[in-house]
């Protein structure tokens, strides 16, 4: 369970149902003064209070930070702070100690896999020509296309329910990162910078924003995010087909659609009645950008971080 809101009603609904006499707090924070971190740790460490005393706090709370003495005033034993680098930023740091709740949940192994895949891509991005660096060429095509056409924004589109949140990291790791208007220097930049990223896993966001995608006025460019071997797979409806290939024929329909569009000649050949074709026309040419992977791996989650890092 994780808790990052300091809205109360976040820390009282994560707390919800649990003992603290098994309960164990990691306070993951790089100052360890960051506000929201801080505030939230307090209220759990007068739960855990309330019910086991003051002496419990050292055995059931640990730190990821870089700050021992806060560490060690706040009433953690500094012997389970887990350090790492000052330079690291936080929307950075999930492959950093900061990661330690994620190895907690899908075990070392597996998160040995996770920064493997993180390696592969900076390996690729530092060793590849440019016209082969996947890494360069997507942030390539983010200028291109705010730069050059004006979109503002950038859909991210993972055709897997495994992803529903990963839209939201992006938003952080790339809108904190680009969300500025002057250079190192303090001079200031003469390009648009800082694409707003947003999106929803496939096929949620069809019956939601797809049409603004394809017949909308502005133009949006979209990355979408595939697979050819699911996690888990389920028959259709009628007990013959496989859910994951449905699934992933709407991935390929609709990346067709966008870049090709539909014509009036072509609804109207359907029956559509006449006044009804212009409703339906989609023009085509609308950008986007095909990232597809065997399977949703630890190792394939590293490397999506990394390409969008």
């Amino acid at each position: 369970r994780f808790v990052s809101n300091v809205d109360p009603s976040h820390l009282v609904a994560t707390l919800d149902g649990l003992d603290p006499a098994t309960t164990l707090f990691v306070v993951a924070s790089k100052t360890f003064s960051t506000l929201e971190t801080l505030t939230n740790a307090t209220a759990a460490r007068r739960w855990l209070v309330k019910a086991l005393g003051d002496a419990a706090v050292a055995k059931h709370f640990v730190a990821v930070s870089t700050h021992k003495k806060l560490v060690d005033e706040f009433g953690i034993n500094t012997d389970n702070m887990f350090g790492f680098w000052d330079w690291v930023g936080g929307r950075y740091s999930v492959d950093s100690a900061i990661g330690l709740t994620v190895m907690a949940a899908i075990g070392k192994e597996r998160f040995a896999e996770f920064l493997a895949g993180f390696h592969l891509i900076d390996e690729h991005f530092r060793t590849a020509p440019l016209e082969a660096n996947a890494p360069a060429l997507l942030g390539l095509i983010g200028l291109w296309y705010s730069n050059f056409f004006d979109a503002q924004s950038r859909a991210v589109l993972p055709y897997t329910n495994d992803l529903n949140r990963f839209a939201a990291y992006l938003q952080q790791l790339t809108m904190e990162s680009n969300g500025k208007s002057v250079r190192c220097d303090g001079t200031p930049v003469n390009t648009q910078t800082g694409e707003i990223y947003w999106g929803e896993p496939g096929t949620n966001g069809q019956h939601a924003f797809y049409q603004l995608l394809h017949q909308g006025t502005r133009l949006i460019p979209a990355d979408f995010i595939g697979f050819s071997q699911p996690v888990d797979d389920l028959a259709t409806a009628d007990g013959d087909g496989s859910m994951h290939d449905l699934l992933m024929s709407n991935f390929f329909a609709q990346t067709q659609v966008l870049a090709f569009g539909k014509t009036a000649a072509e609804i109207a050949a359907e029956g559509t009645p006449a006044e009804i074709v212009p409703h339906k026309v989609m023009p085509g040419n609308r950008p986007t950008t095909s990232i597809l992977a065997t399977k949703l791996t630890p190792s394939v989650i590293g490397q999506l971080i990394a390409l969008y890092e």
